[in-house]
């Protein structure tokens, strides 16, 4: 195809604008490169936790090298915050400026640390360079900027609101002294700095050879056509989302004072023609570190939007235009402000976002007819992120150390979709490009040793295409005698949701073991297992802030799995067979919850798989089934209109006026979550304060198809259903 334009005497056609996007992207990739190999952390060598964006003298996105996808908005955000607090006549060439304030400079946690540097060509300021990363510390009262005790912002860390740290490329002595004086590993924090530095200057280089070549003039038409082009791309796929509203709920967990606190956020979607607006409400903020800021928010949206619609869009300015986001009244929990905690905004209230979007995008795509758009139906994933942080002193070279042992916290399942089965080991889903570190390379940088790393079975959801499973990973304090250090889970009490009828995902949890038998064993040359250990763990919350961990300590994490997708009895006998084999499902699972039959050699009875799935599906609404799945089902849509009246797609059956809330017709089976995740050979952990989590399984009564299994709280109302073809905004301002 060659479609040429002409804007004066400039004549390109897409494959210049192709070729021009892509050159732009690499750049930004070899800014990436440059950090990796300079920086000395494992967070980014290994891990891989950083981003490098370049962005038009306006601030506007041209490319985005995304190893964390919802450093997208924070991109943006920093670099407006500089552009809003420096004077453009006070630029120049080798400027750096730090950004990690989410209150004021865009970051989605004060240990992301972003550094902004004007780009300049023949005198003239022609982009910004924008490089970020996690770093190990950033002082405050806690290790590596999760601040789980803190009561307000001035608790938690070093906070840089877009300060100029660097002249010339080279840190300000002054700052260099300052930020060395306030961290605990200032050697590598101070390389990073640098590190970040040398990035930048690497894309400043880059762009430099780029607009020689090209002329400025062309570099910015050809950006202005790449943005168009974008914009295109995702209004198209938002045009074949069908109009309507779409609601989502979740909760934020916190319970490290005693107290088992969830808060409540909502999500509501409007899509309208080619553009959509997301809705974010939530409770009042609190005092402590769980609070969402504009910048996690926004991230950890576009984190969805990118993992489930515009997968295959090139991210730049122009993805930003159809989609309009209203975080609501300022003080609550999805729109935190200052001195409101929040150094854990992107793992807590922003990873409950992207659940909550992956939730309204699913029930929109559902209805589509493009099938390519209904084929994007998914579960959550687990999302579930158990780090500990610590600090002591290493025995191996009397240095002060810090753990953040990536591998162990990272590790969880993603969601099962209408395409198959979810990832194991999936990770988070704006972790698209990080890796997990390898076992030596932890082992070297930190003060543990790496006992197992197995994937856990039957942790992921139910499903035609069940949930990926979590990871079980044990680690033991080996070369440090005492270390200071905080634990947490952002999933224990409620845990991801399934679609389609899929089941819920486990929750995530991690457990401590003292006064072991660790040294002994391997004094005397035995390998340390779950049989050979000794020792006592102490219950206690789920989130700690005074963690003490004592050389010969085991810390166990069993990650959560994502959430299945589309009726488990629906599920192919092999694929059963297979994962039992494999050691994914135990046979218990396999047989109470798939409704498979499996011989003592592990074939599959069928016989006696179709009359257990009859008599599962008959425990489900108590009494003989009416209907037959019909041949046609659409088994991951398994609810529709026809008429203005709620059908079931798996049967025909009525479910209510479309103005209504089809739940009212089916039948609900509902019970305390950690009772049914018993059942179903699962792990989530019971809240005893308040209200119960509850399962409440959605059936038809016609056919007995799973169509929705809700997780809320007792005694609330039903979950509110899809209304495609009404739009019903939340008020301005409330």
């Amino acid at each position: 195809m060659n479609s040429a334009k002409t804007q004066g005497t400039l004549e390109y056609d897409l494959i210049d604008v192709e070729v021009h996007q892509k050159s732009i992207r690499n750049i930004a990739n070899e800014m990436a490169i440059t950090l990796m190999r300079t920086s000395g952390s494992p967070v980014v060598t290994d891990a891989k936790d950083f981003s490098t964006c370049i962005l038009d003298a306006n601030g506007e996105q041209l490319a985005f090298s995304g190893f964390v996808s919802f450093h997208v908005s924070t991109a943006l955000l920093g670099v407006q915050a500089v552009m809003r607090r420096v004077d453009p006549a006070n630029l120049r060439p080798g400027d750096a400026f730090a950004c990690n304030d989410p209150h004021t400079s865009g970051a989605v946690h004060q240990g992301d640390v972003g550094i902004v540097m004007p780009f300049f060509f023949e005198d003239k300021l022609v982009a910004w360079g924008y490089v970020n990363e996690h770093v190990l510390d950033i002082g405050g009262s806690a290790i590596s900027g999760f601040a789980l005790g803190a009561v307000d912002s001035f608790s938690e860390s070093l906070a840089f609101p877009g300060t100029r740290i660097a002249r010339d490329g080279a840190i300000d002595p002054e700052w260099e002294g300052f930020i060395a004086n306030n961290v605990r590993m200032a050697g590598t924090v101070l390389n990073d700095i640098r590190s970040m530095i040398a990035a930048n200057n690497a894309g400043q280089r880059r762009l430099e050879a780029t607009l020689a070549e090209i002329g400025l003039d062309r570099f910015t038409t050809l950006n202005e056509e790449s943005k168009r082009l974008s914009e295109i791309g995702l209004r198209a796929i938002i045009k074949s989302m069908p109009d309507g509203t779409y609601d989502s709920s979740d909760w934020v967990e916190f319970d490290a004072r005693g107290i088992e606190e969830l808060h409540e956020i909502h999500c509501r979607l409007i899509v309208e023609d080619d553009e959509i607006t997301l809705q974010f409400r939530g409770g009042p903020q609190t005092d402590s570190f769980v609070n969402g800021v504009e910048p996690s928010v926004l991230g950890q949206s576009w984190t969805t939007i990118l993992a489930q619609l515009a997968y295959d869009i090139p991210i730049n300015a122009g993805i930003w235009r159809p989609v309009h986001f209203d975080l609501g009244p300022k003080g609550s929990i999805v729109n935190a402000v200052a001195p409101a905690p929040v150094t854990m905004s992107h793992i807590q209230t922003g990873m409950r976002v992207n659940k909550l979007l992956i939730d309204v995008f699913s029930q929109a795509c559902s209805f589509s007819k493009n099938p390519v758009i209904g084929a994007r139906v998914a579960g959550q994933p687990a999302q579930n992120q158990t780090y500990f942080t610590a600090f002591g002193v290493d025995r191996r070279t009397g240095n002060p150390t810090v753990s953040f042992s990536m591998s162990v916290g990272m590790s969880s399942g993603g969601a099962g979709q209408s395409v198959g089965d979810g990832m194991e080991i999936y990770a988070a889903q704006a972790m698209a490009g990080c890796d997990m570190p390898d076992v030596e390379a932890e082992e070297m940088s930190q003060p543990g040793m790496i006992l197992w790393r197995r994937v856990e079975p039957d942790t992921g959801g139910a499903g035609v295409f069940r949930g990926g499973n979590g990871v079980n990973t044990c680690l033991a304090i080996l070369h440090c005698d005492r270390m200071n250090a905080g634990a947490y889970t952002n999933s224990a009490y409620v845990p991801p949701r399934g679609v389609a009828g899929g089941f819920a995902g486990s929750a995530g949890t991690w457990k401590l073991l003292r006064d072991t038998n660790i040294l002994d064993l391997l004094e005397t040359g035995t390998y340390p297992t779950e049989e050979s250990l000794q020792g006592h763990s102490i219950p206690g919350p789920t989130q700690s802030a005074s963690l003490t961990l004592n050389r010969g300590d085991v810390y166990t994490v069993i990650h959560g799995g994502g959430g299945g997708a589309g009726d488990p009895l629906l599920r192919e006998t092999h694929r059963v067979s297979a994962d039992v084999s494999d050691g994914y499902v135990s046979a218990g699972v396999a047989h109470d919850v798939y409704g498979v039959e499996l011989a003592e050699n592990g074939s599959v009875d069928e016989l006696g798989t179709m009359a257990l799935r009859e008599s599962i599906r008959e425990a489900r609404i108590g009494g003989k089934v009416k209907r037959p799945i019909l041949s046609n089902a659409t088994t991951f849509a398994p609810l529709g209109i026809v008429n203005e009246r709620w059908a079931c797609n798996m049967c025909g059956e009525d479910l209510g006026a479309s103005t209504g809330n089809w739940r009212t017709q089916a039948v609900t089976k509902e019970q305390e979550i950690s009772g049914r995740f018993a059942e179903l050979k699962s792990n989530v952990r019971k809240r005893v304060q308040f209200e119960e989590v509850v399962l409440r399984e959605n059936s038809c009564p016609g056919c007995a198809s799973s169509l929705v299994v809700d997780v809320t709280l007792d005694g609330h109302p039903l979950v509110q259903s899809s209304r495609p073809g009404i739009f019903e905004r939340f008020p301005a301002g409330a």
